[in-house]
């Protein structure tokens, strides 16, 4: 399918944007790891718009350069709070939802778990899918949401991506959370990859990260798809 894409700088909206050339009814709001808007999440929504699936990239940055290295942009999203992550999700819905009937949202790492925050309180909200959600156990100082705890707000149906090898979320709190989520009234899927690492989407060593993104990728799009075609 072909598609057409776009940065977007307007309106107070800043990202990038994918759409297929004939639009469904779904669209999906990506957070991106503390990486940023990078080739990753592009061709991540240049994916999810070939599925037929509208398909926004959100920029917490305000189209500032990409970091230069892992600590640059750890740095810069330690300085990102929960109230501001929040809003600038909620105006990216907004916008999408101006032209799409059903809204779905998709998190990588850090973006992960702000889109289980988004989804607790967000009622448009149709799919959830969170790749290695980086929800730290106790939280940060620029934290001040419990992810644990407000997932069991979430209406809609949820799917988790879990690494065996996470230096962010403990076992435990992947316990916590999935029994959170298995508690609800809605579907919870989780896919577990022993000997895969945090990050295992957009790191190609060890050999495990790319042999479980082989698995897990076209499922996570199958599952956004499934929910808002």
């Amino acid at each position: 399918m072909s598609i057409k894409t776009q940065d977007i700088a307007r309106d107070g909206l800043y990202g990038y944007l994918a759409q297929p050339e004939t639009a469904g009814k779904g669209s999906v709001l990506i957070v991106p790891t503390i990486f940023g808007v990078n080739p990753f999440v592009r061709g991540y929504a240049d994916t999810l718009a070939r599925a037929g699936l509208t398909a926004a990239v959100c920029d917490f940055y305000s189209g500032d350069p990409l970091p230069a290295n892992y600590e640059e942009a750890l740095a810069r999203a330690r300085k990102l709070d929960d109230a501001m992550a929040d809003d600038i999700q909620g105006r990216w819905l907004d916008h999408l939802q101006r032209q799409s009937s059903a809204l779905g949202v998709l998190g990588f790492c850090l973006g992960g778990r702000f889109v289980l925050l988004r989804a607790a309180q967000d009622g448009r909200i149709k799919a959830c899918a969170a790749a290695y959600p980086s929800i730290d156990n106790p939280m940060k100082p620029n934290q001040s949401r419990d992810a644990l705890q407000l997932a069991a707000a979430i209406r809609c149906p949820v799917h988790i991506c879990q690494p065996g090898i996470d230096h962010v979320a403990s076992p435990e709190t992947y316990r916590t959370l999935r029994e959170t989520l298995v508690a609800r009234s809605a579907p919870t899927i989780v896919q577990y990859y022993p000997e895969a690492e945090h990050g295992f989407m957009h790191r190609k060593e060890p050999a495990a990260n790319p042999a479980a993104t082989a698995i897990a990728s076209p499922q996570v799009v199958a599952f956004l798809v499934a929910c808002l075609n």
